[in-house]
């Protein structure tokens, strides 16, 4: 494994993948296993701060070499060419056609809707998993933000004799839904939203209050180095600096807080050696028992200097041992959700670091 440390080294790295792209999509993918950026770690203590945030998007703009857009993840392609083959079929490879029909299928077996629900799915680009889920009997909304994707799903769909409602806006459509789902969907795309917060509070208006929201095959991990951030692997440097495509990453237990502070409790399904697709389903609690946020206010500088992106270093001081993972209740009673409201007024103003013991507390309360 190549640690690089520059952009005129990535950018060699990804002239290393284009030429084993016009091999075959299987080389491609070997060649992204070759390389990587080491995290800064060194980054603001607060994950859920204004410097926090800007101070991932700084990275995004080093790596991507422009400011990050949600029409950044727009892409050009042939529609008519690829209907009849979309993704992943016409890479010819059958490892990544079996893998990637694997975590769609797990995503489906997971999914506790019955016939007629109506689903609102998030970027589902190639369309695979909402043709799988029309298909199924389920009332599918598909929203995505590149034209040609909602063009391709409106002709998939009359391919195979389904209808779909297809809407051409980005995630925060979720904030204009008049009508709420029975459940939203996020299968590969949750970690292209760079305000994952705002959008976490936007789904408990557009998904009932018995709703669901299903995050599939999401890079959320218990070793992930940051609570969030940019992912540093190559395929996603490769992803971010050719495409402008945002490529978080989540820590487990910085996800699970995140969907506690925007009213949601989750519960994590996933197969022995298939754990990279698992499927975090969440649910609503009592909307009265959700903390109370101020707005984030910019903090002074610490003492200490803070790293710059293009530094791209391991840190002195690793981020601490990531907790086990405790599932939580699908449904909490009215005493764990006070008990786990009136922790997070007191960790709420303090530091993420030092609050690893209330958390740990906090998710035995859970169990």
């Amino acid at each position: 494994m190549e640690i690089i440390s520059t952009m005129a080294a990535l950018d060699a790295k990804l002239a290393e993948c284009d030429a084993a792209c016009k091999i075959s999509d299987d080389a491609l993918r070997l060649v992204f296993t070759t390389f990587r950026m080491d995290f800064s770690t060194e980054v603001p203590a607060d994950p859920f701060s204004v410097e926090y945030h800007e101070f991932q998007m700084a990275i995004y703009e080093h790596i991507a070499g422009r400011k990050y857009a949600s029409l950044n993840e727009v892409s050009a392609f042939d529609v008519t060419a690829l209907e009849p083959r979309p993704f992943p079929f016409y890479t010819g490879s059958c490892r990544t056609v079996g893998y990637f029909t694997m975590g769609m299928g797990f995503l489906l077996h997971s999914l506790d809707l019955p016939a007629g629900a109506r689903v609102v799915e998030f970027g589902p680009g190639w369309g695979n998993t909402t043709i799988a889920m029309a298909m199924s009997g389920l009332d599918v909304t598909a929203v995505d933000i590149e034209a040609n994707f909602c063009d391709l799903l409106r002709r998939r769909a009359g391919r195979h004799g389904v209808n779909l409602t297809v809407v051409n806006a980005d995630f925060m459509w979720a904030e204009t839904v008049a009508e709420p789902f029975d459940a939203a969907i996020f299968f590969e795309c949750f970690h292209h939203c760079a305000d994952h917060m705002r959008l976490l509070r936007a789904l408990r208006t557009a998904v009932k209050p018995d709703g669901r929201v299903y995050f599939c095959a999401e890079p959320i991990l218990p070793d992930f180095p940051l609570p969030w951030g940019l992912r540093m692997d190559g395929e996603s440097l490769w992803a971010i600096r050719n495409n402008g495509w945002m490529e978080l990453g989540y820590r487990d237990d910085y996800f699970r807080e995140a969907l506690t502070r925007t009213g949601w409790t989750a519960t994590r399904h996933a197969l022995p050696g298939l754990e990279w697709a698992a499927v975090w389903e969440a649910r609503r609690f009592d909307e009265a028992l959700i903390p109370v946020e101020e707005p984030v206010k910019a903090q002074p500088p610490v003492a200490e200097p803070t790293p710059t992106p293009d530094t791209m270093t391991d840190a002195a001081h690793p981020p601490p041992a990531p907790e086990p993972d405790m599932p939580l209740q699908p449904v909490p009673s009215l005493i764990e959700a006070g008990l786990r409201a009136e922790l997070d007024a007191v960790y709420r103003s303090t530091s993420w670091r030092v609050t690893a013991p209330l958390r740990a507390l906090r998710r035995r309360l859970r169990a």
